[in-house]
């Protein structure tokens, strides 16, 4: 009983990620990825930190699944294998490369803008998605 309701819920959430468009759920992720990042810059008790975490989950967690699908919906089925595949090379460059360049800013800048400097890279996301946003939607439609 609890795997068929754990299906059901699965096929609805897969579906709202191949049906809504990518530029909605970046958008949605980008707000809660910069409502998480000062959260965590300013926070001073729990609920600060749970509310960051909850954010935290839509911003990076809901990002990796749309970003996933979406990468699925731009390959022709034969090669969705390499698609996937491809995607998880990037994000595990991206895991990898990020925790190196964390440990590197406290080096160069004081901690306190720790934080603030992460906040810096979401900007430069949404201007890499803004000007690659008509290829990718028309990608998507012709798939």
């Amino acid at each position: 009983m609890l795997l068929t309701r754990f299906d059901c819920y699965s096929d609805s959430i897969k579906k709202l990620f191949d049906t809504i468009p990518f530029g909605i759920w970046f958008s949605i992720c980008i707000i809660a990825t910069i409502g998480y990042i000062v959260l965590l810059t300013i926070m001073q008790n729990n609920f600060e930190m749970i509310l960051a975490a909850g954010l935290m989950a839509v911003g990076f967690g809901v990002m990796v699944s749309v970003s996933q699908s979406t990468a699925l919906l731009l390959a022709p089925m034969k090669e969705q294998g390499l698609a996937n595949a491809t995607y998880y090379l990037g994000s595990d460059i991206g895991m990898s490369l990020g925790p190196i360049i964390g440990g590197i800013l406290p080096t160069i800048f004081p901690l306190r803008f720790f934080y603030p400097m992460m906040l810096f890279v979401v900007p430069l996301t949404a201007i890499l998605y803004v000007c690659n946003r008509r290829r990718l939607d028309a990608a998507v439609q012709y798939n």
